[in-house]
């Protein structure tokens, strides 16, 4: 039995509000970053959705009362409960939706993220608009300090890397480095 398969296995032995807590937290302190995505599909197994419906209460609004619209599809539930946060923090209510199940090899995002109709348009605008510098987020949550300076003018890139393998092909895979601004030191936490 794999690592992922003893952890499911502890998973699935939790009931679904300690499931739903594990999300809502989102811990990285306590839980391997894995776990978000196992128990995600634990409770959707189970036909718990859990995003904001779940936290203020079902009878918050009745789907025939409220016309709502997706505003962002996702394959991780963690990405889509981020920007959840994100449009709630400027005052627009949003749900998560996870309709589809687990995101299989040749089919879409399995979350969506939805608003009231009323609200795409400014939902549109706050999860098009640019994230906040590292710098001017909270230290639990920020990216880390640059290792050379201690500078916190840190962003994280995409860069692609390629290598030859055992058969002489050429072949590049994506990988994510932090940059100072400061001083301009590149690293990964790989």
């Amino acid at each position: 039995m794999t690592d992922f398969d003893e952890m499911r296995k502890q998973l699935e032995l939790l009931g679904d509000e300690e499931l739903v807590s594990i999300l809502q937290e989102h811990d990285e302190g306590q839980w391997r970053p894995e776990v978000f995505d196992i128990v995600a599909s634990i409770l959707k197994e189970r036909g718990v959705t859990p995003g904001a419906d779940l936290e203020q209460g079902k009878d918050d609004f009745a789907e025939e009362d409220v016309d709502l619209v997706t505003v962002a599809n996702y394959f991780k539930y963690i990405d889509a409960e981020t920007d959840r946060l994100a449009l709630e923090a400027q005052g627009l209510k949003a749900w998560i939706f996870n309709e589809y199940g687990p995101p299989m090899q040749g089919f879409g995002p399995a979350v969506q993220l939805r608003v009231r109709t009323e609200d795409l348009a400014a939902a549109m605008r706050v999860l098009e608009s640019e994230p906040v510098p590292s710098s001017e987020l909270p230290a639990d949550i920020a990216e880390p300090p640059c290792p050379k300076c201690g500078s916190r003018e840190v962003t994280e890139e995409p860069e692609v890397l390629e290598s030859l393998d055992a058969s002489s092909t050429l072949s590049s895979k994506d990988a994510w480095f932090y940059r100072c601004a400061s001083c301009g030191h590149k690293w990964s936490e790989l």
